[in-house]
């Protein structure tokens, strides 16, 4: 059966050759695909590590009073020194080192973007121990996003292995099969009316 081979190979990848008596290609699809799980689970959990020591770090050095880790949240927390006007004025601050000034220049409420109940201070950037501790934290949120970034990426190259897998298995059907499979494979893209989206329809 044509339908169980690509459905097994949709499964685990591999396992549509196998179930064809096709086994050169079983190994490679397995171990790809193990290793593309440990990579995806191992990002996504160091991920969630470095978003939490970022979130810990604030509380600790910025006075973060805030238990959420959004992340958006905690972006602009190390985009700005402070929320509501920095500890020991620096000598010459920049124009953007209080969040609430910087959305008044904007034209924009204090709290459009973030609850106003949301507080944070690094301190004046005259200091270097201020300057070292809003270097750390974004240091830990540059190693959050690479993490995701690595976890996208495996997730998309764990499907793509199956895609691989599935088409890999036609073709051995073709192959080996004295039945009739079909005359062409054709891959029809369509559109939604409005335009926003793409259906790809592949027909056999």
């Amino acid at each position: 059966s044509w339908l169980l081979a690509m459905g097994a190979s949709a499964v685990l990848p591999g396992m549509g050759e196998r179930y064809l008596g096709e086994q050169q290609f079983v190994r490679p699809f397995v171990w790809t695909d193990i290793a593309l799980w440990f990579t995806a689970i191992g990002s996504y959990v160091i991920g969630e590590r470095y978003i939490s020591s970022a979130h810990n770090y604030a509380v600790r050095h910025a006075g973060l009073n805030s238990s959420s880790k959004n992340v958006s949240m905690l972006n602009t927390v190390g985009d700005y020194r402070s929320r509501s006007g920095v500890d020991g004025q620096n000598s010459s601050p920049d124009m953007d080192e209080d969040y609430n000034q910087a959305m008044i220049r904007a034209g924009k409420e204090i709290d459009e973007d973030l609850s106003a109940d949301i507080q944070w201070d690094w301190g004046s950037s005259d200091n270097p121990e201020t300057t070292e501790h809003i270097d750390e934290f974004k240091s830990r949120m540059r190693h959050y996003r690479v993490s995701r970034i690595v976890f996208q990426v495996s997730v998309g190259a764990l499907l793509l292995n199956r895609v691989v897998s599935v088409l890999n298995t036609i073709r051995v059907y073709r192959a080996t099969s004295s039945k009739s499979f079909t005359e062409r494979m054709e891959f029809v893209p369509e559109f939604y009316e409005d335009g926003s989206g793409l259906i790809m329809n592949v027909k056999f």
